[in-house]
């Protein structure tokens, strides 16, 4: 009675899906920790303002910050809502969990770097000095080839966080017996292993048009797919989980 009771509650903010996640567990404490230790590393570059001026500068570049963070939170997100909606704990999704952990470190410095890149295009100021070598230092083609590998760094962040999140998912989609994933649930489950395959994708037109050589602008502008793409795949996904549903209502009122 009680196992009924906790297995069938939904939460509000995810109705359409039992949470098996229960109390914190190790493995979401040790996630956590690093989610914070990743934010910080987005900041740890700045120093403390101690003029206006430095103040001024820091609050301008605010906007690189808020992408950064918003696309780590963003990962924190689906990150939370999978041990909230399947629990798992076992020892393979431990290994998928610190790859992941792993990439999202990593994730910080080509995202930051990104994110300043198109920041100081959008305030017309010239982003040649992100790219200016020490000196004394002699690198051949420094200008493309630097360019080129900020798009491949970002790219292979992006490919590598939700490419690890779609096994994690597809991990919970192999126990759904085990687990009890009813139809809607298991629709979700395929339904999110999908959503994140569309981001990886996207990260690989970018980099395979890298590969032939392209401006790195044009590798860039395939993200701007992202919008699109993931708006018309939520509405045909929220579509046919409504139909699920409904029909499992149905059927429920039937028996």
């Amino acid at each position: 009675m009680i196992r009924d009771h906790l297995f069938n509650k939904r939460a509000p903010a995810d109705p359409l899906f039992r949470w098996r996640g229960g109390d914190v567990s190790r493995i979401e404490g040790l996630s956590d920790g690093v989610f914070a230790v990743t934010l910080t590393l987005l900041v740890v570059s700045v120093n403390v303002p101690v003029t206006f001026y430095e103040l001024w500068q820091t609050i301008k570049d605010l906007p690189i910050f808020f992408v950064s963070f918003s696309l780590l939170m963003m990962a924190w997100r689906y990150h939370y809502l999978f041990f909230r909606r399947y629990g798992l704990e076992d020892f393979l999704t431990s290994v998928l969990n610190s790859a992941f952990l792993f990439l999202i470190l990593f994730f910080a410095y080509p995202l930051k770097f990104m994110a300043t890149f198109l920041w100081r295009i959008i305030l017309r100021e010239n982003p040649e000095a992100l790219f200016v070598l020490p000196d004394g230092v002699q690198w051949a083609s420094a200008g493309f080839f630097q360019q080129a590998g900020m798009m491949y760094f970002y790219g292979i962040g992006i490919i590598g966080v939700f490419g690890v999140l779609a096994l994690m998912i597809y991990r919970a989609y192999v126990l759904r017996d085990q687990l009890e994933l009813d139809e809607l649930e298991r629709y979700l489950t395929l339904s999110s292993i999908r959503a994140h395959l569309v981001t990886v994708r996207i990260a690989a037109l970018s980099i395979t048009i890298l590969l032939f050589g392209v401006q790195p602008g044009f590798a860039g502008v395939t993200y701007f797919l992202m919008g699109p793409l993931h708006g018309y795949f939520g509405f045909y996904s929220r579509a046919e989980a409504k139909k699920i549903r409904e029909k499992m209502h149905l059927q429920k009122g039937v028996t």
